[in-house]
């Protein structure tokens, strides 16, 4: 550990860090730290001395989430952020999911980066990194249980609108009591709250490499918008459930964590489940047999764990369809972003993959 600052992107000083740990938890001290660069807030692993006094004090692993202001995401707010600490208290309260418990939040700061929150550090390795594609037990069984705690995840609220979700920070004249997460500028409709999301996301095309595909984009998601049948329940989306937001044994498979709730939403279930499909079958083509074992092991597990069985009629695929479609073209909008940490020829095979797969949907 080299001190006096931590990570890349948003070095914290030692003083910072302990100052922001203090926040949190003023009975707690900061004895070492350990960047966590990957994702959209600033993250440290941080070891702690916890108790008031030299007799009762001992040590824990937590970890340490800071709020990051950044063009890139203008979009985030505080409210947004704090929402990861209402449904991992819910999920911990209500589920056995494999949640991390929260230790402590600060809401606010004139000086520190604020929001943060502590929270237990679970064991398990990033599923991203794990080592699972040489055995199929392994990758079946991580599949599995990610299929069965995502249906434990949908069942978990039910909203009246469609849309982000942000904290429901309690109202005073409620009494004390746990924050519920509530919808923020909903939609009646489904199909209103896509065109939403597309329409974000085709926005942000002029200036790219993409930017001779919108037009046409926008004929398509109107033209499937308009003729197919988006019935649906809005009910709590993780949001970005994919490997990399997992924690697993990686001889074994077993879900260890689920993290990084701040990107929830109510929607329709069957639009997150294209999404899970496409990040747990890495971006396969849609007529791979990697991505349909995926999507028939993680459906399968889903399906039971919910008690339902959906319907997959034409009418259901090719709502499918274009649900994963609508990833795509959320992938070209945050293209520069997600593979910005990729090599020039990964990033390149990518992006021409992209284009394909976008072209033949015109």
């Amino acid at each position: 550990m080299s001190y006096p600052s931590f990570g890349p992107d948003d070095p914290l000083s030692r003083d910072t860090l302990a100052a922001i740990v203090s926040a949190v938890r003023p009975d707690w001290r900061l004895l070492d730290a350990e960047p966590m660069p990957e994702g959209s807030d600033i993250v440290y692993g941080v070891t702690v001395a916890t108790g008031s006094g030299e007799s009762t004090q001992s040590e824990r692993e937590a970890v340490l989430k800071c709020f990051r202001t950044s063009d890139a995401l203008s979009f985030r707010t505080h409210e947004r952020f704090l929402v990861e600490v209402d449904l991992l208290e819910l999920a911990g309260r209500e589920t056995d999911l494999p949640v991390p418990e929260v230790y402590g939040v600060c809401e606010s700061h004139d000086e520190l980066p604020a929001p943060a929150f502590l929270m237990e550090r679970l064991p398990g390795e990033s599923v991203s990194g794990v080592p699972v594609g040489d055995n199929q037990a392994v990758v079946d069984r991580l599949v599995r249980e990610s299929g069965r705690y995502l249906a434990r995840i949908h069942d978990l609220r039910t909203f009246e609108e469609f849309g982000d979700l942000v904290t429901g920070s309690a109202d005073p004249n409620d009494g004390p009591g746990p924050d519920e997460p509530v919808v923020q500028g909903g939609r009646d409709d489904w199909v209103d709250r896509l065109r939403d999301i597309v329409a974000f996301a085709l926005d942000d095309l002029d200036g790219t490499r993409f930017a001779d595909l919108e037009g046409d984009l926008r004929v398509y998601v109107d033209d499937r918008l308009d003729n197919l049948t988006f019935d649906a329940e809005p009910v709590l989306l993780h949001g970005d459930y994919r490997p990399g937001n997992l924690l697993a044994d990686p001889d074994t498979g077993e879900v260890t964590a689920i993290l990084d709730w701040g990107a929830s939403q109510a929607g329709d279930r069957r639009y997150e489940l294209a999404w899970v499909v496409r990040e747990f079958s890495k971006q396969a083509p849609l007529d791979s047999p990697v991505r349909e074992r995926v999507r028939e092991t993680l459906f399968d597990a889903y399906e039971r764990e919910g008690g339902v069985a959906f319907d997959r009629d034409e009418a259901f695929e090719r709502r499918q369809r274009f649900y994963q479609s609508v990833t795509w073209i959320c992938e070209l909008q945050w293209f520069g972003y997600w593979w910005a940490g990729a090599d020039e020829s990964t990033k390149e095979a990518r992006a021409a993959q992209l284009r394909e797969n976008v072209e033949a949907l015109l």
